[in-house]
């Protein structure tokens, strides 16, 4: 499957699927809204640091229902792009299906980026002691070769929440599966991931520019609220079309494997 093929598949899921764009937006505006009064200035000593800890916790009430909602989500888009009809009723199953897979994940991936970080900051460190302009420059190439490294695995693992829910993998077999994936048709998901980007850069700008013109003339309040609702619809729709035009490219892949594989049996 192409890139732009993927991009309208991804769109044409979202575009048909509304309900699940729905429940992100929900989702979205609830974390949204709930976030407005933390982002206010603090009233009072004791305020900031009742404030903070509000955040902290709020911060990861988000993070493990977004897990929840991503399990969901994927696992609907994925039988939407295979068969073309998904059963938002079992929307919740689902996400409790492949929660505590994509938590683990998701833990394993923030792992490896703090290991990275830390060996490469422990190398500069080290060095800088010494107080030897060779030795610093020589340490902080080794450091940037490191994390380069690192980012590089980390994004072979982009495809990690694909594998694990469409081929019911564990976390190390997902990622293992992803960067198997990825590093095959590195050029193709970099390619997808690229114009995403620029897409969700170029409405995101527009919706902002518009926005602001609105919420220019009306009070401060009013216009935080306009904004969080504009930004959970966007967040919403633009979601679901990234996850779709992923899932699109992946099971592509998969399905180009199959039928490679199938051939070379025959012959």
């Amino acid at each position: 499957m192409g890139i732009m093929e993927a991009i309208k598949k991804g769109f044409g899921v979202a575009t048909k699927n509304m309900t699940l764009i729905l429940i992100l937006f929900v989702f979205n505006l609830i974390w949204n809204l709930a976030s407005i009064p933390l982002a206010r200035p603090a009233a009072g000593a004791g305020a900031a640091p009742a404030i903070t800890a509000a955040a902290v916790i709020l911060s990861i009430l988000f993070v493990i229902a977004s897990i929840f909602v991503q399990g969901g989500a994927l696992a609907l888009i994925r039988d939407y792009v295979k068969e073309g009809k998904m059963k938002l009723g079992s929307f919740v199953s689902l996400g409790l299906k492949y929660f505590l897979r994509l938590f683990g994940l998701g833990l394993l991936i923030i792992l490896v980026i703090v290991i990275v970080g830390l060996v490469a900051a422990l190398i500069v460190a080290a060095t800088a002691a010494l107080k030897n302009t060779a030795v610093t420059i020589a340490a902080t190439v080794v450091a940037v070769v490191i994390g380069a490294i690192g980012l590089y695995y980390i994004f072979l693992l982009i495809l990690s929440p694909y594998t694990l829910v469409c081929e019911e993998l564990g976390v190390i077999g997902a990622m293992k599966r992803s960067i198997n994936i990825v590093r095959r048709s590195i050029l193709k998901v970099i390619l997808l991931l690229v114009v995403l980007i620029l897409i969700s850069l170029g409405i995101g700008f527009l919706v902002g520019f518009l926005t602001g013109l609105v919420t220019v003339a009306i009070p401060a309040g009013v216009g935080q609220i306009v904004i969080g609702i504009v930004n959970s619809i966007f967040n919403g729709y633009l979601g679901v079309v990234m996850m779709a035009s992923f899932m699109a490219l992946y099971l592509g892949i998969i399905e180009k494997e199959k039928t490679s594989a199938h051939k070379v049996f025959n012959v």
